[in-house]
């Protein structure tokens, strides 16, 4: 094992350290004892005894400084208790014992994620050490409103609410007083403090004396009737000096007794009638009312199921017209030779009214010579094939450059026609390869069309044929964009 003192590697049996002399026996049982306390703390903090769990932890502090569960057990108690600095004070310790894998980075992390909480937690702080100075100099209203602000900023601030229930103790309104000590022991409920002032309360009330309220640390004169006690000042409280008990009054009892019966049957005969009657008028309403709306719902759900209904017949019309019309194009097609041949008469009947420019009669020519062999064994297509070279019998012999195909292509494309211009682009390739921006257009248009994979062919054989094209850095974004 490692010396815990200098580090060194020792045996356990030995007992003690080769190099520095430690006793290893000392340090273990200094770490039984420290987690002994730090169980005890725990136990209590479960039950809330947040000071007795403070004062078992400062105990396992003192055997083992680092008892990391300890000294985060110890902050998250300062927490509880309204002490957030010295919480971050304990968390900061730890982390520096424990830098990885250690609760408190966690806690203080928690913190700063939440400024606002942080900023609240502060001015609560700011707020009591301002109250106490000013109850310390006499300004006691001033002191309150401080107090009342910083309790509202930390709810569990436990000494800004004993100050709070010093003040009022030292105003007369014990009330008051006794509801700030009640609030502090709910949230610690062995606080030796709270329960010394709650026993004063108490005593004060039954005496129903008044009391001379001495704020700590503030050097402030006690009673000339009391210089006995003057070294009870730093407790906060000192009682009146004689005592007489009380005699007990049996009619207020009485009175009490006979108000809670009245008020008892005023509300069993008059109030509680009333309110049932009420309550049944209105769940007669909210049930008229939910009866309406159903009634509405269903009264839709029948006309949407209707609709529903007519649009399934709709669809299905709609689907025999379009089962028909596929069938008569089958029919033409078969008709007049096949695929390509339909297409060429597509084309010839688009543009026979008028005179063919060359760029018409090149995509004519195109139109004739993609109809295959088996296609022209169609009487009818071999019949319209020779209408079409005797309407235009030089037709055959039209020729147009890679360049002028790439200008036609170029101008479609600008107009936003893609399968067009597309068509033009793949003449162009194919008359000439080495057009570099034919090339980078035509691979451009089939991704426009949402051809990925003939894109992606297109512009690898760009970046092949043109490494120091004008496209080049394009087209590499373009294909890492596929």
């Amino acid at each position: 094992m490692i010396c815990p003192k200098c580090g060194a590697n020792m045996t356990l049996k030995r007992g003690t350290c080769a190099k520095c002399g430690y006793d290893i026996e000392v340090n273990q049982k200094t770490r039984k004892i420290s987690c002994f306390y730090f169980n005890q703390g725990l136990a209590k903090a479960k039950v809330r005894d947040l000071s007795g769990a403070v004062d078992m932890l400062n105990r396992a502090l003192k055997m083992s400084k680092k008892n990391v569960d300890a000294r985060n057990l110890l902050g998250l108690v300062y927490f509880e208790m309204g002490e957030t600095v010295a919480a971050i004070h304990e968390w900061i310790i730890s982390k520096s014992i424990l830098p990885t894998n250690n609760p408190a980075e966690r806690y203080l992390n928690t913190l700063e994620s939440n400024p606002t909480r942080l900023d609240n937690l502060n001015n609560a702080i700011r707020k009591y050490n301002a109250a106490l100075d000013l109850a310390q100099h006499g300004g006691d209203d001033l002191a309150l409103i401080q107090l009342k602000k910083a309790v509202s900023l930390n709810p569990r601030f436990i000494r800004a609410w004993q100050l709070l229930a010093l003040l009022y103790m030292r105003a007369g309104e014990m009330n008051h007083a006794k509801k700030c000590i009640r609030r502090t022991l709910t949230i610690d409920i062995a606080n030796t403090t709270s329960i010394r002032y709650l026993k004063a309360i108490r005593d004060i009330t039954r005496q129903g004396k008044q009391i001379q309220v001495i704020v700590p640390d503030t050097g402030a004169p006690v009673s000339e009737d009391a210089p006995e006690l003057q070294g009870k000042a730093r407790a906060g409280i000192l009682p009146a000096f004689h005592y007489k008990e009380d005699k007990p009054d049996y009619r207020s009892f009485i009175s009490l007794l006979i108000g809670v019966i009245l008020g008892t049957m005023v509300v069993f005969f008059m109030v509680i009638p009333g309110v049932k009657a009420g309550m049944k008028n209105e769940f007669k309403e909210t049930q008229a009312e939910y009866a309406e709306e159903l009634s509405e719902y269903l009264s839709d759900i029948n006309s949407l199921g209707k609709e529903n209904q007519s649009l399934q017949s709709k669809l299905e019309i709609q689907e025999i017209e379009l089962d028909s019309i596929r069938d008569e194009l089958a029919e033409l097609s078969e008709q007049v030779g096949g695929v390509n041949m339909f297409r060429l008469v597509h084309y010839y009947m688009g543009i026979k009214d008028r005179e063919a420019s060359r760029v018409e009669q090149f995509l004519l020519q195109k139109r004739i010579n993609a109809v295959s062999e088996a296609e022209r064994k169609n009487e009818f297509a071999k019949q319209i094939i020779d209408k079409i070279l005797a309407e235009y019998p030089d037709v055959m012999s039209v020729t147009m450059t890679s360049t002028e195909l790439y200008t036609e292509g170029l101008a479609l494309y600008e107009a936003k026609n893609y399968q067009s211009a597309l068509e033009f682009f793949q003449y162009s390739y194919e008359k000439s390869a080495d057009n570099e921006e034919n090339l980078y257009y035509l691979g451009r248009t089939c991704q426009l069309l949402n051809k990925k994979d003939d894109a992606l062919r297109i512009f690898n054989e760009y970046k092949e044929r043109f490494p120091e094209g004008k496209y080049f850095q394009t087209v590499e974004g373009l294909i890492s964009g596929l």
